[in-house]
C-alpha cells in the first residue's frame, strides 16, 4: 500500500509544531513506500535530549503509523536497543498512544501558526 503523502506531510507539520515546545523539531528523512517505512530525524534540542526515546515511542511513532500506509517507523540518531524500544512500547501500551498522538496531531491541525 502506498503511504499518503499529504497525510504524512501534514503529521510531520503537526508533530514539529507540537516538539518546537521544547525548541526542537522533527524532519522526514526518507520515505520507503515498497515496505511501508518511513524514516525521520529530531532537529533542534531534541537532538541531545534523552527523553528522545519516550517522545517517539509516545507520540511520533503513534501518529505516524496512523497515517495510511505506513507500517515501521524509524529514527535517524537514536541509541537505544530494539530490547529497550520494545519494553518502552509495552510500558506505554495501557494509555492507548495511537488515540492520544492522533487526538494531539489533530488538534494542532486546527490551531493557527
Amino acid at each position: 500500500m502506498k503511504i499518503d503523502r499529504e497525510q504524512l506531510a501534514g503529521t510531520i507539520d503537526s508533530l514539529s509544531r507540537l516538539i518546537r515546545a521544547h525548541a526542537g523539531g522533527i524532519e522526514l528523512v526518507e520515505v520507503d513506500d515498497q515496505h511501508g517505512v518511513v524514516t525521520v530525524r529530531y532537529t533542534g534540542m531534541c537532538v541531545g535530549c534523552e527523553f528522545r526515546p519516550v517522545t517517539t515511542e509516545g507520540s511520533v511513532r503513534p501518529a505516524l503509523l496512523a497515517v495510511a500506509g505506513v507500517t515501521d517507523v524509524r529514527v535517524t540518531g537514536m541509541r537505544i536497543s530494539a530490547e529497550a524500544e520494545a519494553r518502552l512500547s509495552e510500558a506505554l501500551a495501557p494509555y492507548h498512544l495511537q488515540a492520544r498522538a492522533t487526538r494531539l496531531v489533530n488538534t494542532s491541525q486546527r490551531v493557527p501558526q
